[in-house]
């Protein structure tokens, strides 16, 4: 087994979830209740006073949900996590928690379109400003840098264009300046990429993806140091207990399914550079790519994840896409099934194109049904373009 695959199984499987008083459940119960009875008066004034822990309201903790906080800091190397209610809750916990009227951002000009439309709308009302970079030199972080900058967040990679931006570099310059960094951790997953090892100071995943990996919850999480993740502001966007035994269900089997998932997408993606109808493939773990050595010595592997450009008129991409049997339409990723969303489904090609996007592109996940089964999905529905 793989030294990166093998880490993290060790770690799912070393990290302790259980409780002797639970008698001996292999895996945790789901504590749904909201309340906890105290036993008595001196119980409630020493939680007061932080002389002892107990559980007293699920919105403000939880075992189950701790039970998969825990494990997911030790995947990412991170003293503590904590989760919410959906990625896109833990995303705005941390823009809210480090940017202040007046403050700077730089991140990526294809960043993830709801964390673009938090900064571009919602904090601009507070007079917070943004810019956006390609991400892929460094000097270009250096140029953006301004007195009042508080935060760079990266995504790397962007999950339609797979741009990579150099974590260790830009950590290495965000430190000279006081600036945190937090990046969007989703698409490598901690089997594939630690970040913090790399220098940024707090990691984010949408859970809801591969983390998850059964297309079944909604979650998100944050992970970084102990401090910073105690004093996150509560907003309300708790997991709920079942979620959260769905998540921490769907963790213990991450590395496999991750060495699946890349596995297949390998042999996809290098089938789809040879085929006369793609004129471009997106897709990190492919030698021809133009980030692989940024890729290689910052990532262990690459997820399932990637895009690709039709030789086609939207007459040929709805022809390609409707002709295909065995992976689906939808515009997630990272669950068990393969699934794909056109950009040309989203508007016209003006308006696709001013997003940022190819109007002939298509973003695939791989999922983990047989490789060969996809391949010949693919290659049927691309002759009748």
């Amino acid at each position: 087994m793989r030294s990166d695959l093998k880490r993290v199984q060790e770690i799912i499987t070393s990290i302790d979830v259980h409780s002797e008083d639970l008698f001996g459940a292999v895996v945790p119960p789901t504590f749904e209740n909201t309340i906890y009875r105290y036993p008595d008066y001196e119980a409630v004034k020493q939680v007061a006073e932080g002389r002892a822990h107990r559980y007293g309201y699920s919105k403000n903790g939880n075992p189950t949900t701790e039970a998969v906080e825990r494990v997911l800091a030790a995947l990412e190397k991170g003293e503590a996590a904590k989760c919410f209610s959906s990625g896109t809750a833990a995303i705005y916990t941390v823009l809210l928690s480090v940017l202040e009227p007046g403050s700077h951002v730089i991140t990526v000009k294809n960043v993830y379109g709801r964390t673009s439309d938090f900064l571009k709308r919602t904090f601009h009302k507070f007079n917070v400003q943004t810019t956006f970079v390609s991400g892929e030199w460094l000097e270009e972080f250096e140029e953006a840098i301004q007195p009042n900058t508080r935060l760079i967040y990266l995504e790397s990679p962007t999950s339609w264009q797979f741009e990579l931006q150099p974590i260790r570099a830009v950590s290495q310059l965000a430190k000279q300046h006081g600036i945190k960094v937090v990046i969007d951790n989703t698409w490598a997953t901690p089997v594939f990429q630690n970040p913090l090892e790399l220098g940024a100071d707090a990691v984010i995943h949408s859970a809801s993806k591969y983390l998850g990996g059964h297309s079944d919850l909604v979650a998100g999480v944050v992970i970084g140091p102990k401090t910073w993740i105690s004093d996150l502001p509560q907003l309300g966007a708790v997991l709920s207990p079942y979620e959260s035994a769905k998540l921490l269900r769907g963790v213990r089997t991450l590395a496999l399914r991750m060495e699946r998932h890349e596995q297949s997408a390998l042999r996809i993606a290098a089938f789809l550079e040879q085929e006369n109808k793609v004129t471009r493939v997106n897709y990190p773990g492919l030698a021809s790519y133009h980030q692989y050595e940024l890729a290689q010595s910052q990532m262990s592997g690459c997820s399932g994840l990637m895009s690709f450009h039709l030789d086609a008129n939207e007459a040929g991409i709805r022809s390609f896409i409707d002709s295909l049997r065995h992976i689906s339409i939808g515009g997630s990723w990272g669950g068990f099934e393969s699934i794909l969303y056109a950009a040309a489904m989203s508007g016209t090609e003006a308006e696709v194109t001013a997003r940022g996007f190819g109007f002939t592109q298509i973003r695939l996940s791989v999922g983990l049904e047989v490789a060969d089964t996809l391949l010949e999905d693919l290659h049927t529905a691309l002759q009748l373009i």
